[in-house]
């Protein structure tokens, strides 16, 4: 097993599993004779201890037991600068998400760590769409650890998906114990603002990930997708309002390569080419218009609400390129 916090590789065993306090502290959980719906009961909530050494007893981490029991992991990072609405996409995704937006594709999720997952929802996802506020920017942390993860299951296969959305600023240091999950990654979300006014050297972020990877044949053979978030503010620009309000219908690969064509046009004619770096240096890439919010926030609100528009199209082909999403047509360009 990979750890994707400390890119650690370990073996584990059901004989070593630790269970969360109140305190928030973990201590060892025994399972011996413990059978039957008890003894699933607890594996659900247990844990395991990534037994990389540490220098500092602050950096000891441990991951969910369902995060490890499915296999290998599927690790995505959110990549883009300051300002972007990473922090609002990701909520308004996993809303979606909350609300059935993966049922049209015959999938079904689960949380990883349910009191996390309660956390995330109650911080982030409520207080955008039901309280109507708006969010702060990602906070800087100590190690890398992901923001929500879920088991996403097809009827016959379950795989442990986690989102890291890590303050575009770490991004640039490789040094840095909260970016250590970037070589971990098996699919990239690089987020671009659609209004950005400075578009020609591109973003930071976006060079200091795809610099980072190693690839083969000058090309990473990790899949992205790219979302021109906050859309909502050019929509009546083409191509962006066919586009945003466009109701996928499944997973079209045609209909994806189209929306990729476009995307990438509008960024090409806004002079924003380095931002089309992703594109350049992945084998396999979409590009989605989205919409996390559906207007700008007056005074820190959302005073009409949160009209999410989109926000799971990039999911969708990141499942799809990585075969998460298995029974469709290829898609990726």
């Amino acid at each position: 097993m990979l750890c994707p916090i400390c890119l650690h590789e370990f073996d584990w065993s059901e004989d070593e599993l630790y269970e969360r306090t109140p305190a928030g502290q973990y201590q060892r959980l025994s399972l011996e004779h413990v059978t039957g719906a008890r003894r699933e009961d607890l594996l659900r909530a247990a844990h395991v201890r990534c037994p990389a050494p540490v220098a500092n007893p602050s950096l000891e981490h441990h991951l969910p037991y369902t995060y490890v029991r499915h296999g290998r992991p599927l690790v995505i990072g959110l990549v883009g600068g300051p300002e972007t609405g990473k922090t609002h996409l990701l909520a308004s995704m996993v809303g979606a998400i909350e609300q059935g937006g993966l049922r049209p594709y015959g999938l079904t999720t689960d949380a990883v760590d349910i009191e996390r997952h309660a956390e995330y929802v109650d911080t982030y996802v409520n207080r955008l769409i039901v309280e109507r506020e708006t969010l702060s920017r990602t906070a800087h942390r100590a190690t890398a650890e992901p923001a929500d993860a879920f088991l996403v299951n097809d009827g016959t296969h379950t795989t442990a998906v986690a989102f890291f959305d890590i303050a575009g600023e770490l991004l640039r240091s490789s040094t840095h114990e909260a970016t250590r999950f970037v070589p971990a990654v098996g699919g990239l979300l690089f987020v671009i603002d659609a209004a950005a006014k400075s578009a020609r050297m591109g973003d930071d972020s976006f060079r200091a990930v795809l610099d980072r990877l190693p690839k083969t044949g000058g090309r990473l053979d990790i899949p992205a997708a790219i979302a021109i978030t906050k859309s909502d503010s050019v929509r009546f620009q083409a191509p962006v309002d066919t586009w945003l309000y466009a109701d996928p219908d499944g997973l079209d690969p045609a209909a994806v390569l189209d929306e990729s064509r476009d995307a990438y046009a509008y960024l090409y004619r806004r002079g924003a080419q380095a931002w089309l770096s992703p594109y350049d240096k992945c084998r396999k890439c979409t590009l989605h218009f989205v919409s996390a919010t559906g207007a700008a926030p007056a005074e820190g609100r959302f005073p009409r609400g949160v009209r999410q528009r989109r926000v799971l199209a990039p999911l969708i082909s990141l499942f799809a390129m990585t075969g998460v999403l298995r029974g469709f047509p290829e898609v990726g360009i």
